[in-house]
């Protein structure tokens, strides 16, 4: 890594075993990069985990400061693990489904892998028989009872086929509530990452992998503060953080996407529920790390989640790779209802608003960093982050980037069919006019079944990726994403693929990350200048329309007044001393300023910008 000198980003979109591309891909990235930044979603995010961990490693590596000896740490090791994710079978052992959901987990695999239609029919039916016999047996046995009672031998032979068929159904009925109670009990999940039979399983995994390919110690889980302290390279960029490491989950509970680490925020968990989803030294730590401040709430003991940075990186990685169903949820708990102290009641009836900017955030965020006089909680479920973004190439985004932030997108031909080069497999955009093209999927041309389920898929696909799909089209965006076609053999819930496959999609990983090297960051960084002008320009106008005399409405003048005169009182958010009020005025003055200047002279820096234009609006962080 001594001969890498370039910096970079990297992000990673969700898609379950598909997953099994990014190895590679990092590990030709490596060779030519050094990782500032890295995020992902769902399996994406595992990628960015063990990508951020190698980087951590080799620089430790580099500085001779890893705390922990065993072979394994930096990029080698992470040569290794891509040559384990793509053994066959190894994949299939990480997913053990817990007692009472095998049958149901078997069916799923085979309905959604590769297998013929009847074979997966088969597989349904048979889970149905194998979850629920006795409700079959009972129900047929009793039918049949019923037809020989009406009519001896003729009535049991005229019941038996609408006997079968009314048992089947009352089994499927019977399998379906079965499931549901054993998901519901495992944390809405068929399996929990843990280890249920032999081997590690998912989580266990990958505990073992973050510590060994960041070279961290065995008495403590790698965090993110970890990441952030890691050892600089001579020359680095002079950024607050060595690695940064970010992935998205989805509160299923408050029903938005969250970027992890927390920020400002606090939850708790209880170490019933923690010890089936992660390994006992990592819950054990975590307690310890809170310094034993326990909160018992109706009988129930909380432990304080690690706040900020202080998050071990293996429990994010889990929260965000929660796929719905496949993998437990992960529950956290949060303040339901306080009762103040009361003396403390008093202080704060008497007391104004102190910081509405606290209240704010505290109802953003999910409640209050302070833990005392909670009367209740309730619990917080988080799920898969593909949920509400996929691909979130928003991460570590800015104005005008100082490096490249790389994208690596999976599409399946047949679903987003424009979206890959007809030249090969793996496209990154070497013109500008390339990648910008909408993605199609085909409906109304096949089985009535088919075309039905196709527009249901899409629909959800549409709700899911829209904010995401938009974004990668744009300029400045489309140029950093390399797009890796995957046939409908290669990852998804594929999770037992044949060893051939396997190394098809491992070697689709090294070429993607090698296309990288041909990415022109000159004309990219000239892009973002050109749309944050363009943008910047048409945004700066619409402020100067607001002082236009002839568009003001003479009952909203004070309103008008409030940014322009430094001696305003403001309703709310009031700034906190003269200098800020007046930096304030000055600002909305120059905007108006630069605005009227801007359509007097007629100097468009939007001519001749990158299609389609930007637009420069204010929305909430998540």
């Amino acid at each position: 890594m001594e001969h890498a000198m370039k910096y970079c980003d990297l992000v990673m979109k969700g898609g379950i075993t598909s997953g099994i591309v990014y190895p590679n891909a990092v590990l030709a990235l490596a060779r030519e990069f050094r990782f500032k930044s890295v995020g992902g979603t769902s399996a994406g995010a595992i990628a960015a985990a063990v990508t951020a961990a190698a980087a951590c490693g080799d620089r430790r590596r580099t500085a001779g400061t890893s705390t922990h000896d065993a072979p394994g740490a930096g990029f080698e090791g992470l040569a290794e693990v891509a040559a384990q994710l793509t053994t066959q079978g190894f994949i299939a052992r990480l997913f053990q489904p817990a007692w009472g959901a095998r049958n149901a987990y078997r069916a799923l695999v085979c309905a959604t892998g590769t297998a013929s239609r009847w074979k997966k029919i088969a597989a349904i039916v048979g889970a149905i028989m194998a979850t629920a016999p006795l409700e079959f047996l009972l129900v047929f046995g009793l039918l049949l009872a019923l037809g020989y009672s009406l009519a001896n031998e003729g009535g049991l032979l005229a019941m038996l086929l609408p006997s079968f068929f009314c048992a089947y159904a009352a089994a499927a009925i019977s399998a379906v509530l079965r499931v549901a109670r054993v998901v519901r009990g495992n944390l809405f999940g068929l399996c929990n990452g843990m280890s249920v039979s032999t081997g590690p399983a998912l989580t266990e995994w990958l505990h073992a992998m973050l510590q060994r390919l960041s070279g961290q110690a065995p008495n403590a889980p790698l965090t993110f503060a970890d990441l952030c302290t890691a050892p600089r390279f001579a020359g680095e960029p002079a950024t607050p953080d060595a690695i940064v490491l970010r992935m998205i989950t989805t509160s299923i509970s408050h029903r938005e996407p969250r970027t992890l680490p927390f920020r400002d925020v606090r939850f708790w968990f209880l170490r019933e529920e923690f010890d089936r989803l992660f390994p006992k030294d990592v819950v054990d730590w975590m307690i310890a790390k809170n310094g034993g401040n326990p909160q018992v709430v109706e009988g129930k003991t909380y432990y304080p989640l690690p706040a900020d940075d202080q998050l071990p990186v293996l429990v994010a990685t889990r929260m965000s790779l929660s796929f719905p169903l496949l993998v437990s949820a992960v529950p956290l708990h949060e303040p339901a209802g306080r009762v103040p102290a009361d003396a403390e009641a008093e202080r704060t009836a008497s007391a104004p608003t102190s910081s509405q900017v606290d209240s704010t955030d505290q109802l953003a965020t999910g409640g209050a960093r302070t833990a005392s006089n909670i009367a209740a909680m309730r619990p917080v479920w988080f799920s898969d982050g593909g949920i509400g973004s996929n691909f979130p190439i928003h991460l570590f985004d800015a104005a005008l980037p100082l490096w490249p932030t790389f994208a690596i997108d999976l599409v399946y031909p047949g679903v987003d069919d424009t979206t890959i080069d007809r030249t090969g497999p793996v496209f990154l955009p070497e013109r500008n006019a390339q990648g910008w093209q909408r993605t199609y999927q085909r409906l109304g041309d096949g089985n009535a079944a088919g075309d039905v389920a196709g527009f249901l898929f899409g629909i959800v696909a549409t709700m899911q990726n829209w904010r995401d799909l938009l974004l990668a089209r744009a300029p400045g965006q489309r140029d950093r994403i390399v797009h890796i076609a995957l046939q409908g053999d290669e990852g998804g819930l594929n999770l037992d693929m044949p060893q051939a496959v396997l190394e098809r999609i491992a070697a689709k990983g090294t070429a993607a990350g090698e296309r990288f090297n041909a990415f022109s960051f000159e004309n990219h960084y000239w892009i973002r200048w050109r749309n944050l002008a363009s943008g910047l320009q048409r945004y700066t106008r619409q402020v100067a329309r607001t002082h236009d005399p002839a568009l003001r409405v003479p009952d909203y003048a004070t309103a008008y007044a409030l940014p322009e005169s430094p001696d305003a009182e403001p309703p709310s958010y009031a700034f906190t001393d003269y200098f800020q009020r007046n930096e304030s005025s000055r600002l909305m003055l120059q905007l108006i300023h630069q605005g009227e200047a801007w359509s007097d002279m007629q100097p468009d820096l939007t001519q001749g910008a990158p299609r389609p234009l930007p637009q420069m609006t204010i929305s909430p962080i998540y």
